[in-house]
């Protein structure tokens, strides 16, 4: 039963990135932000990417003996170094609109309240579906039930004084998807990605939506140092289980498949945690829908 889930695990602790906020200031222009892949970033190269990151420290070390491994793992982390580049928003000086600018994202209790959270999951999302649309995958569609489910984890979160820098709170996520009803298995980790950045407790939308940006940025391609100033070292691009997650490209049976999508954010001491959320849309038939429970998308 577990075996099932290898393709829909959401990434794990390791895997976060936690980086000083990236936003920049901004000009008059305005322009919609957009996210592409290099070429060669293939699902081939994804889920050898996926495999390879799951690996311990010993075994990556035991396979990268072999040259024809290091030689591809070199190629594709060269790769992935033209990814970061090719996604400007997060360090241009333009934002989506004038209105972002004065905009102040509003904290309700350390979360987002519900207009600005739902604008944020619209916005992400469709990063996620441009990515997504690269592979010939199908889009994420957002939904109340998975929106909810991000406002619920988001309170476990806050409530515990957890954040980023503290990784995944498992506990928390396990409480927040009974609630809303999903019978997910074990106490693990399957529909959270995350990322984060430290600021004060007001930002406009602008520099909320560029932090995301460079969230997703860091989740795609593997980068895992704090900001832009490394990102021509192979040495940084190190893992892709987040990418394997927002593409459900992983070599699992359900590979390919699509989430039900939602987002949002809390705010703990001047760290700011991004909870991009997603829950398989297999898991509402795979099994008979015993995963699925009394969750309502």
């Amino acid at each position: 039963m577990k075996k099932f889930f290898v393709s829909v695990a959401a990434a794990l602790a390791i895997g976060t990135a936690f980086a000083a906020s990236q936003v920049r200031p901004v000009a008059a222009s305005s322009r919609q932000a957009v996210f592409t892949l290099p070429k060669g970033y293939t699902k081939a190269n994804m889920k050898k990417a996926y495999w390879y990151s799951n690996l311990s420290k010993s075994q990556q070390k035991k396979w990268l003996k072999n040259k024809k491994n290091a030689a591809w793992l070199k190629k594709w982390r060269k790769i992935n170094v033209k990814g970061m580049p090719a996604n400007t928003f997060d360090q241009s000086s333009w934002s989506e609109s004038s209105k972002d600018n004065k905009t102040i994202v509003k904290l309700t209790n350390g979360h987002l309240n519900t207009s600005q959270s739902k604008t944020l999951a619209t916005y992400s999302l469709r990063l996620i579906n441009q990515a997504r649309a690269k592979l010939g995958l199908k889009k994420w569609k957002y939904s109340k039930g998975t929106q909810k489910l991000a406002l619920e984890i988001s309170k476990e979160y806050v409530a515990n004084k957890k954040t980023i820098a503290t990784g995944h709170y498992v506990p928390g996520i396990v409480r927040a998807t009974n609630r809303v009803g999903l019978k997910l298995p074990s106490n693990y980790n399957y529909v959270e990605d995350m990322a984060g950045f430290k600021d004060g407790s007001q930002v406009t939308m602008t520099a909320m939506k560029k932090d995301i940006y460079f969230g997703l940025k860091t989740m795609m391609f593997g980068y895992r140092y704090a900001n832009q100033s490394k990102v021509k070292q192979l040495s940084q691009y190190t893992e892709w289980e987040h990418a394997g997650d927002l593409m459900n490209t992983q070599g699992g049976k359900y590979d390919g498949d699509w989430d039900y999508y939602g987002f949002n954010v809390s705010y703990t001491n001047g760290t700011y945690s991004l909870h991009y959320i997603g829950v398989p849309a297999h898991l509402k038939w795979a099994y008979g829908g015993a995963y699925w429970g009394s969750f309502k998308a």
